[in-house]
């Protein structure tokens, strides 16, 4: 296993399932002088998929491993700031085959909703992503 900068908060989960196109970390250490006194620091986000102005965030955690509060406040501020356009799913599972369950944040009525998924495995979210995808296409054949 290489040296991983400070901001890679859990080394060995990283090294054993490395992102999809991997090619390299950045390290975001110089800036965190910038938010001394704050618990502010970057965040990476796993997965975004665009279409025609309509946008999925996705976000994996290992199983049992909580949202961290400035995730849940950023990413509840881009729903609030996405008004309807924007969609979140978090799969809980590193990989595919070890998928346990997922929730999903979305912004409606002025109100942002959470709907969870326990025990769902990679065919329900390829099912919810697949529904995500037809929905964003509905305005535009």
């Amino acid at each position: 296993m290489g040296e991983y900068p400070q901001t890679i908060k859990y080394p060995k989960s990283f090294e054993a399932t490395l992102p999809a196109g991997y090619n390299g970390i950045f390290d975001w250490s110089f800036l965190l002088p910038i938010f001394e006194g704050t618990k502010i620091e970057p965040m990476d986000i796993d997965g975004l998929v665009e279409r025609h102005g309509k946008v999925l965030f996705m976000e994996t955690k290992g199983s049992g491993v909580p949202i961290p509060q400035g995730q849940i406040i950023a990413y509840k501020t881009l729903l609030t700031i996405g008004k309807g356009k924007i969609h979140l799913m978090i799969f809980y599972g590193k990989t595919s085959s070890t998928i346990e369950g997922m929730d999903e944040w979305y912004y409606s009525h002025g109100v942002i909703k959470q709907k969870g998924s326990q025990g769902c495995d990679w065919n329900y979210i390829f099912e919810r992503v697949k529904a995500w995808f037809n929905w964003a296409n509905e305005e535009h054949p």
